[in-house]
Formats: C-alpha cells, sequence, structure tokens
C-alpha cells in the first residue's frame, strides 16, 4: 500500500463515525484509534532510530513494514555481509511489502558493522535493519 493510499484512508476515517479501523492485508496489519469522536492518530512523520550499540555507528532502519531479504532472489549471493563496503546508493536489501520489492539503499559511504534481521524476517516500520560504520573516502 503506497503512502498516498494511507493518507486517503486516514483521511476517510476522520471524516466517518469509526472508533476503530483495523486494515490487515498480507505482511501490513494497521489499527487507527479515537480518544474522542474528533481526533484520530497521524500517521508518524519518521521514525527515531533507537540508539545504537556503539558511538560513530549509523542505523538503518526499516522505511515499512516488510519481509527482509539480503539477496534479490532465493540463492543468490547477499546483497552485503557484515564487512562489506558501501557507498550512497548501493542496495543493501529489499524489503517486500504488499508484492512489492523495495530496495533498501546505503545513504552513506561505510562499512556494514551488523546485520540485525534474519532473511525472510517481518520487520517493523522503524526497526533497525543494520548498523554501518561510516568511512572516509
Amino acid at each position: 500500500m503506497k503512502i498516498e493510499e494511507l493518507l486517503k484512508l486516514v483521511d476517510a476515517i476522520k471524516a466517518s463515525d469509526f472508533s476503530e479501523f483495523i486494515l490487515e492485508a498480507a505482511d501490513v496489519k494497521m489499527t487507527l484509534r479515537r480518544e474522542d469522536k474528533n481526533s484520530i492518530p497521524e500517521l508518524p512523520e519518521a521514525a527515531v532510530p533507537p540508539p545504537v550499540k556503539e558511538e560513530g555507528l549509523v542505523a538503518v532502519v526499516a522505511p515499512l513494514v516488510g519481509t527482509f531479504y539480503q539477496a534479490p532472489s532465493p540463492g543468490a549471493e547477499p546483497f552485503v555481509r557484515p564487512g562489506s563496503l558501501v557507498k550512497p546508493g548501493d542496495t543493501l536489501c529489499i524489503l517486500e511489502a504488499m508484492k512489492l520489492m523495495n530496495e533498501i539503499e546505503a545513504e552513506i559511504q561505510g562499512r556494514v558493522v551488523e546485520i540485525a534481521v534474519k532473511d525472510g524476517e517481518l520487520v517493523e516500520y522503524g526497526q533497525v535493519i543494520m548498523t554501518l560504520s561510516p568511512v572516509e573516502s
């Protein structure tokens, strides 16, 4: 489901008399509840990544709920492994959401320190999926 569709859905629910709305589709589950008739929780703008174990490391967080894949297809070599050097734009992994394959790209130049989830594991929005150590060029 695209963010535009989610926003339209939130607007439709705001205009309704529902006190609770639950959407379950494929690997996506969303619940919206009202505290009173005139308010409904807004979708979060951005997740704040939890602190990483060592200072100077950069957390790569899941921008959406989905299934984590390390490689482009079953049996293929992973995009990265711990120790791999990456540059901005390099594919780190794929998150599958509702049959759409979303490539997650590196935003910095660095070395992969840890991959925090297993291949095929469901990840939540804002969950740390790997950590990078920035590297100067």
